[in-house]
């Protein structure tokens, strides 16, 4: 299936398929924006037209750290994106890595999760960690940046059979002078030189992870790497 997008001067698009003789197709779909939602619908009317069926496979879940109303005179965005994939009725739905898994498959019909297992072993490679790369799982810890985030990180390591130290930082709120500002805390002094791989889901703006970093540097670690499975980027 070969896809093709034409814009108009006025920021309007519309889209071309070439289904290359198939009647059902597999598509990988990146979702950074809602005028990547607006033309995956494109394609999608396209398909239904031509009685071709499609398997959905999103790398990156659009306003998925929307995933609750934070104030009543705000919409629930990620509620919102997921009824429009919905509504579109895709032969089936797979998601990479989703902020919220439970919410996730509370909201998308049917939806397949991959996680993100395999991506950290191949960052750990990268790295040089494993007996038979030469660097040993003792000398690196991972962490997860909060409470959130360290059952998941939990999981991860059983899956891939991670046999090194595990550690979650954790953060807190105070309002201070009229806002609301976050506190990163790191309930540890010595991490006795050891490198630091730093695991997440999600970078918006990297403020989380830059001030992380900060505190440390201070607590004698080793190297200090980072993996997130989505970044947002202006």
């Amino acid at each position: 299936m070969k896809i093709d997008k034409i814009k108009y001067p006025d920021g309007s698009f519309y889209t071309q398929i070439d289904f290359e003789g198939q009647t059902e197709c597999n598509l990988t779909f990146r979702i950074n924006s809602y005028e990547d939602l607006w033309q995956l619908r494109q394609i999608k009317d396209i398909c239904d037209h031509n009685k071709v069926e499609l398997n959905l496979t999103i790398p990156n879940l659009f306003d998925a750290q929307a995933d609750r109303r934070f104030n009543e005179n705000e919409p629930a965005n990620f509620k919102l994106v997921c009824k429009f994939i919905n509504e579109m009725k895709f032969k089936s739905v797979t998601v990479f890595h989703p902020h919220n898994q439970e919410a996730t498959e509370a909201l998308i019909d049917d939806v397949k999760i991959i996680d993100n297992h395999r991506f950290i072993s191949l960052v750990l490679h990268e790295l040089g960690y494993g007996d038979e790369l030469g660097k040993n799982d003792d000398n690196l810890i991972l962490m997860s940046t909060d409470a959130g985030g360290f059952k998941p990180l939990m999981k991860l390591c059983d899956k891939i059979g991670w046999k090194g130290e595990t550690f979650s930082a954790s953060k807190s709120r105070q309002y201070i002078e009229g806002k609301s500002k976050l506190i990163q805390q790191v309930d540890r002094q010595d991490f006795g030189g050891k490198d630091i791989l730093i695991i997440d889901d999600i970078s918006v703006y990297g403020g989380t992870f830059v001030g992380l970093a900060k505190i440390l540097r201070e607590r004698n670690c080793g190297k200090l790497y980072l993996a997130v499975s989505h970044i947002t980027v202006e």
